[in-house]
């Protein structure tokens, strides 16, 4: 299939792959909180971690805004994406010279924000608008791959540079200038033409159906982000915080393998692949609840729950991506690429970890129980509601 895709747009394919693979610098930066902590010794630990997470609340805010002013054909998306990649470079250099002072941290963290937000989403938007369905299915998989085996590298060599000094694993986002001077050459410029109404206001319409999807990611997100977040408190419990690290990264490696064969898988299940993601963490939950004190079970319940996230999110981009255009892509994809995954990994501990600690207290063991009933609940509800659509006619 890249064979005839044609130089051009076979060198843009492997420019949003790259731009894939750096996508999840956090990975880079969260071995190193106790480090940080002990530099800013004066700041709780609660307060260095929402500093942290500042790129979370950043990015959906700008994405939606660049996204507007794109559809408005005001703004092109090579400028938001190029400025991006050079901010994330940017905290990564200014981390050289601004590392003694605690608003240091905070200028590092929301340069990160604006730069993720500048290229997130769009970059996605660039597959829909540039190849076609078949293509987009085959790439939506193999980015899902890059974003998991970027989070890899980025997990490895940012612990290990972080053991060397604090702000080590900012140094692993200097790895986004040369995909920055990569964007530059390979992506077309020019602003997106807006749509133009009969009465001469420029509007591009969103297919109700982009909220369908953002909703099926977001509700993924909410189960999928319990395996990680509860993942080093599980392994405490078992006496194997050493190995944490390495059952995260075997979680990735799960997104990174099923991502590859994503176009075979989806031509077979369509969109019961996002059915068929919520299974697999009710298979995966349900492995870490009954075996808690198995190692090797552990590493292949996170594997198996590492799976899904290669089902759910190049689908819903895929299905996406047959239903809108390049003046509405922008926006499409900052639903389905920043905003819903976002919010469901925002609100996940807020609603799973606060009820199953009244139900059953601080136990992983039943927090993973119980969402994993949740997993299969909802399982059951898409794979009813896909089968509805298709018998009406709904499907896309």
């Amino acid at each position: 299939m890249i064979k005839k895709m044609g130089k051009e747009r076979a060198a843009l394919m492997w420019t949003v792959l790259l731009i894939a693979a750096v996508q999840m610098p956090s990975q880079a930066l969260t071995p190193a909180i106790n480090q940080i902590h002990g530099v800013f010794s004066d700041k709780s630990l609660s307060t260095i971690q929402t500093v942290m997470q500042l790129p979370n609340f950043i990015a959906p805010f700008v994405t939606i805004i660049s996204a507007y002013f794109i559809r408005k054909g005001k703004l092109a998306k090579k400028v938001m994406i190029v400025t991006g990649l050079f901010l994330v470079s940017a905290s990564g250099i200014c981390s050289i010279f601004f590392n003694t002072e605690f608003w240091h941290l905070v200028l590092l963290s929301s340069l990160l924000g604006f730069g993720l937000s500048g290229y997130i989403s769009l970059a996605t938007s660039l597959i829909v608008d540039n190849f076609s369905k078949e293509e987009c299915q085959f790439i939506s998989g193999f980015q899902t791959s890059f974003i998991n085996g970027g989070g890899i590298i980025m997990s490895f060599a940012g612990g290990l540079l972080a053991t060397m000094m604090w702000h080590g694993g900012y140094l692993m986002l200097i790895l986004t200038l040369p995909i920055a001077f990569l964007a530059i050459k390979n992506i077309k410029g020019g602003k997106t033409p807006a749509v133009v109404t009969k009465n001469g206001e420029k509007k591009a319409v969103l297919p109700s159906d982009v909220y369908l999807y953002g909703a099926f990611i977001f509700f993924y997100m909410l189960v999928n982000v319990v395996v990680g977040s509860n993942l080093s408190t599980h392994m405490k419990e078992m006496g194997n915080t050493s190995v944490a690290g390495y059952a995260t990264s075997m979680s990735m490696l799960g997104g990174v393998v099923c991502g590859l064969f994503f176009g075979k898988l989806s031509r077979k299940l369509d969109d019961y692949s996002c059915a068929l993601a919520f299974f697999v963490q009710f298979i995966g939950m349900t492995i870490l609840s009954c075996f808690p004190g198995s190692l090797p079970l552990t590493f292949v319940a996170v594997f198996i729950c590492g799976t899904g996230m290669s089902f759910m999110l190049p689908q819903c981009m895929y299905s996406v991506s047959k239903i809108v255009n390049e003046t509405n892509s922008a926006f499409a994809s900052s639903i389905t690429s920043c905003i819903a995954p976002s919010g469901g990994g925002f609100f996940s501990a807020m609603i799973f970890t606060n009820i199953t600690s009244a139900l059953y207290g601080d136990s992983t063991v039943m927090r993973y129980r119980f969402v994993s009933i949740v997993a299969l609940c909802f399982c059951i509800i898409i794979f009813a509601l896909v089968t509805y659509r298709k018998k009406s006619g709904k499907h896309v």
